[in-house]
């Protein structure tokens, strides 16, 4: 599977959905959380998708904290 694929199920499975297209990100977005998450279109590689689950941990311990 590629990075960008993983990302999308990562993305998924944490909640976030696809809501738009940007002009080079897809946006994602949980509702839950009440924030988004950009991610590339072209180039993307496994920094990128280590860089898209340190995101999602970082909005999960920021929304635990309030």
């Amino acid at each position: 599977m590629k990075p960008r694929d993983k990302a999308i199920k990562t993305l998924s499975g944490a909640g976030y959905d696809f809501d738009r297209h940007g002009k080079k990100h897809d946006i994602f977005y949980n509702p839950k959380l009440h924030c988004s998450i950009p991610l590339k279109r072209h180039d993307f590689n496994e920094n990128d998708l280590k860089y898209i689950e340190r995101e999602i941990r970082q909005n999960e311990n920021r929304a635990g904290g309030n």
